[in-house]
């Protein structure tokens, strides 16, 4: 196992580990030199199809948690949920501790906040901790130990653990559930208000905007200034006019305008982009077209000092391709990808050729963003009513979504329990994910807006004007 690095005064640490070829993460104990046994058992019931990244983001939360709770109480949090001294009732034990943990959890937030410098959950009104992370992190971690407790909750609220039945569970559940979240959200809005803002606005003002489907008008936008130059005619909205090497203008174009199709028109992840290889591109056997193949990537010649890796188990699938995008792909491949030793896909275009990396395909969104802009701002301006306030990666993979299942439902005539299913096969997301549900929320949102534009034009046509 690999330390991951944190301060070597605290109790819990992080540690690396490989299973199945897999990196992951888990809590030890430095005392024992052992794994924390719930985070281990949270772990395993979710964690071991993940990618490092998420997990990392989860379990550094959890042992900060657990390094809080150890400062404050002088045990370990799997010492307070196993104490049989608490009562004689021994169902009731992790119950106990959960509702410690709830009376506790404003002391963590601060704690949090201050950089791990206050343990007493008491707040101080007149000298609040000076902030040491971002509003953004700091509800980041909170929302990551509140699935945490969450999980213990679903776990010890059964019958395994107690005598509830069915009907008493779903309310107990139901009520930490709500405790939990009240919890947390009063922890953040009040740290927040100190420092003169509401709960999570800026953290989630950003949220919203980037979780949102691109407008029509917006997609025209976004692809007029993309789409590349060529002999005869020149794009003056595209934002890659320049090079330091003149002949490399036309690759870099082509590339940019491949990205930005693969994540608009197919919904790929920013990482599963990084990930394609030159042999990503498969023909069907019968052939009929194209399919693009996202994998993982098991060899090492990954130069990138943050190598991409897929989400999940489920991520891996087939897509096929439009045959325009098959052209662009060869067209790229052939001509103005060069020939480097790696076999990824999209390449920078000095003379190393390494494959690109996640900060310079950001900056290519980035550039783009400002093209559009500058050359469409009733757009991007609120004081025009613009509302393309940002513009990231993701947002590709939203438009894709709703677009998608709007078709399967409205062309393709599937209904809502069959278009989902489709719909988390074509996006790779897990059986668990609730993401297909939220785009059938969408839908129906939308749906409903529309009929009700059209019942006020139908009412306009029955009514005389100077009845409204």
């Amino acid at each position: 196992m690999d330390s991951v690095e944190m301060s070597v005064k605290e109790r819990f640490q992080l540690k690396k580990f490989s299973y199945h070829g897999q990196l992951s993460v888990v809590v030890i104990d430095s005392g024992s030199d052992l794994p924390a046994l719930l985070p281990l058992l949270y772990l395993h019931s979710w964690g071991l199809s993940k990618a490092i990244n998420t997990v990392k983001q989860h379990l550094v939360s959890v042992c900060q948690w657990y390094n809080y709770w150890h400062e404050k109480h002088q045990k370990s949090f799997d010492e307070a949920i196993f104490d049989n001294n608490l009562t004689r009732i021994r169902e009731l034990v992790p119950l106990l501790a959960l509702d410690s943990a709830l009376i506790d959890y404003s002391g963590f937030a601060t704690y949090v906040d201050s950089g791990r410098n206050q343990v007493d959950a008491n707040w101080n009104e007149d000298l609040p901790p000076e902030p040491a992370i971002a509003d953004a992190t700091r509800d980041v971690r909170l929302g990551c130990v509140t699935q945490f407790l969450l999980f213990l909750a679903r776990r010890y609220v059964s019958s395994r653990y107690t005598q509830l039945n069915s009907r008493e569970q779903r309310t107990t559940l139901d009520s930490y559930r709500f405790r939990l979240h009240a919890t947390r959200r009063e922890a953040c809005g009040r740290l927040n208000t100190r420092s003169g803002k509401p709960f999570s606005k800026q953290a989630q003002g950003q949220l919203v905007a980037r979780e949102r489907s691109l407008t029509t008008e917006e997609v025209l936008a976004i692809t007029s200034c993309s789409r590349p130059s060529t002999s005869r005619t020149l794009n003056a909205l595209n934002p890659w006019q320049k090079h330091v090497d003149r002949s490399q203008v036309a690759a870099v174009q082509i590339r940019n305008h491949l990205m930005i199709r693969l994540l608009l028109h197919y919904g790929l992840r920013l990482g599963e982009l990084l990930l394609l290889r030159v042999k990503s591109l498969v023909p069907y056997s019968s052939g009929t077209g194209h399919a693009v193949a996202i994998t993982n990537y098991e060899g090492s010649a990954d130069p990138r000092t943050v190598a991409p890796k897929l989400k999940n188990a489920w991520s891996e699938r087939l897509i096929q391709l439009a045959p325009e995008d098959v052209k662009l792909w060869e067209l790229y491949v052939d001509h103005l990808r060069g020939g480097p030793t790696h076999p990824f896909l999209l390449v920078n275009t000095r003379k190393s050729r390494n494959p690109l990396s996640l900060r310079t395909a950001q900056d290519v969104v980035d550039a783009l963003y400002c093209s559009v802009k500058q050359h469409f701002p009733h757009l991007c301006c609120a004081e025009l009513g613009g509302t393309l306030v940002t513009l990231h990666p993701h947002m590709f993979r939203f438009t894709w979504a709703t677009d998608t299942f709007e078709a399967l439902v409205e062309r393709d005539g599937c209904d809502f329990e069959l278009a989902k299913d489709r719909l988390r096969q074509l996006g790779g997301w897990s059986e668990q994910s609730p993401m297909p549900q939220k785009y059938a929320a969408r839908y129906i949102a939308k749906s409903a807006n529309l009929a009700n534009v059209r019942r006020v034009r139908a009412q306009r046509k029955i009514y005389k004007p100077e009845q409204f």
